[in-house]
């Protein structure tokens, strides 16, 4: 879990930075801002960490049962009048002694797990570890979300851009046509027709893998097998940004649009300024809301990205969680829901402050009640 404690430490120093910076010098962030929405922040990841522990329990079935008939299988008989010592002895080995208990003590037991940052060992991947998972599957995962956002938020916004300085011309009705088609497709449905035209059909890339598995056994730092990464990896990338335009195209389309009708806009063209300055001024104010929504989109494209994993056969941190729902793996729900859980409240947390530097109004009118 060595992620999450670096993000937290980091985002500590930042609070820490700009606590002091601004009893100091009064700029950057104000301080009770940033107390108002470290609490608020604290909160939401208290009250998301808590739904983490219910939801995977609300899933029919029993992690116990489940388990047990995987390991011993539906023939008893080949246990004898044993089987029930075996189950025993299976419910230490694998420390699924822990789900027989009532459900305060196994909270109060999850509650233990999240302060020590150790989910124990997998159930679906015993005996390894949830963090050794976590640790050797978020690299993957990230390796094509990042990407993914970043490509398709400057994308999507350029294109909304356009769409807004041409309202209602044919390169408008183009671009919300595209927006629209797009936006009927579940990410799943893009995944599979890419791999059918691209991977089946023209054998311009593999239809999914981490890497040529032929080529190389395990992981090294070459440069063959980083370009293997890098071709692996196009056809999931690209099915992330392309289910990801739509919302950007649209946002900045809706963001911009009442901000070139704004009458300071009409003012700045009164005192000459060409058109193209007063598009790119209301282009940076329509980027601010988009700002905002590029960090919370980090954390649901890790869970869009469960389907395409799935669908790549990418073993990322949606390979697993996929895994671990079929298997009521509970250990391993708990480390992933956990890491995704405090990835976007403190995504959204640094979103806020950097929101407010870059527009100090935002904290002043939130601290006075405005």
């Amino acid at each position: 879990m060595i992620y999450t404690k670096l993000t937290t430490l980091l985002l500590i120093l930042i609070f820490i930075y700009l606590y002091f910076k601004d009893s100091n010098s009064g700029s950057l962030v104000r301080r009770d801002f940033l107390i108002k929405r470290g609490i608020y922040y604290i909160i939401v990841w208290f009250v998301g960490i808590t739904i983490d522990f219910v939801l995977p329990r609300l899933i029919p079935g029993s992690a116990l049962a489940s388990i047990i008939y995987s390991r011993i299988g539906g023939a008893g008989s080949n246990y004898g009048q044993n089987v029930q010592q075996e189950i025993q002895i299976l419910v230490q080995q694998l420390g699924l002694a822990q789900y027989q208990q009532p459900l305060y003590i196994q909270y109060f037991n999850y509650l233990k797990e999240i302060v020590t940052l150790n989910f124990g060992v997998s159930l679906t991947e015993f005996p390894v570890s949830v963090s050794t998972i976590i640790t050797e599957a978020a690299p993957w995962t990230f390796g094509i979300v990042i990407p993914a956002i970043v490509a398709s938020f400057f994308i999507g916004n350029l294109l909304g851009r356009v769409a807004a300085l041409s309202r209602g011309k044919i390169s408008d009705y183009a671009i919300l046509g595209l927006m629209m088609f797009l936006y009927t497709f579940p990410v799943f449905v893009t995944g599979e027709i890419l791999i059918e035209v691209l991977a089946i059909d023209l054998h311009i890339f593999p239809t999914g893998g981490q890497y040529n598995t032929f080529q190389f056994l395990k992981p090294t730092m070459s440069l063959p097998f980083v370009w293997s990464v890098i071709y692996h990896a196009i056809l999931p990338t690209l099915t992330l940004i392309i289910f990801s335009l739509a919302g950007w195209i649209m946002g900045m389309r809706n963001n911009m649009i009442p901000i070139l009708q704004e009458d300071y806009m009409n003012y700045y063209r009164l005192m000459g300024v060409s058109e193209k300055m007063v598009a790119s001024k209301a282009y940076r104010l329509a980027l601010l809301p988009n700002f905002t929504s590029f960090s919370i989109s980090l954390g649901y494209s890790v869970l869009g990205a469960v389907a395409i994993e799935y669908l790549f056969n990418y073993a990322g941190l949606g390979y697993f969680f996929n895994q671990a729902i079929t298997g009521l793996d509970y250990p391993l729900l708990s480390g992933i829901f956990f890491m995704l859980v405090t990835a976007m409240v403190l995504s959204n947390f640094v979103a806020d402050i950097i929101y407010t530097i870059i527009d100090p109004r935002t904290s002043q009118e939130e601290t006075e009640g405005v």
